[in-house]
């Protein structure tokens, strides 16, 4: 969180060899590697993770990194092995279901967007990213009541500056 990236990198590589059996570890080689533009780098990582632990944070960044390299349907497949690896109503599976979404809705999948964006709010109704992920697909599908809601109650709970600007963008459409 703080962007210092290579000295993330450094320290997990000395984690790696402290205990090259905690997936965690990898993970954070990932993650530094990814943000540093080391993509093959991160593959490689991903996939010791993932052996290690095949769990919803090891699948997350397979989905991401399959998204990296344009593969939509495998980032969306390995998403959803997130998702059912995930604890129903945690913060992490929310998210991953949110993410899952919003691979659909890059798509064009509307439908089956909402569709994970409703499954995120029906286990967590006030998780935000999904109130505004809901909110921004209402507003793509003309439902400017529900769009409107949906962001103005992801802003009372986290006022992002992207929940702002999807709030815009509904207010543009509508006129």
């Amino acid at each position: 969180s703080q962007h210092q990236f290579a000295e993330a990198r450094e320290l997990g590589e000395e984690a790696v060899q402290l205990d090259p059996f905690k997936a965690f570890n990898y993970g954070v080689l990932v993650d530094a590697n990814v943000e540093l533009g080391e993509y093959a780098k991160a593959v490689v990582m991903s996939d010791k993770m993932v052996g290690i632990r095949p769990d919803l944070q090891s699948y997350s960044r397979v989905s991401y990194l399959r998204e990296i390299y344009g593969d939509i349907p495998g980032a969306i497949q390995a998403m959803e092995m997130a998702v059912k690896a995930g604890y129903p109503g945690s913060d992490e599976t929310s998210w991953c279901h949110t993410q899952l979404g919003g691979l659909h809705e890059r798509k064009g999948d509307l439908k089956a967007a909402e569709q994970h964006y409703a499954s995120a709010l029906a286990e967590r109704p006030s998780y935000p990213y999904a109130l505004a992920a809901s909110g921004r697909v209402a507003g793509k599908m003309k439902d400017f009541t529900r769009a409107l809601s949906h962001l103005e109650q992801a802003i009372a709970l986290m006022p992002d500056a992207h929940f702002h600007m999807d709030l815009a963008r509904v207010h543009r459409a509508q006129g």
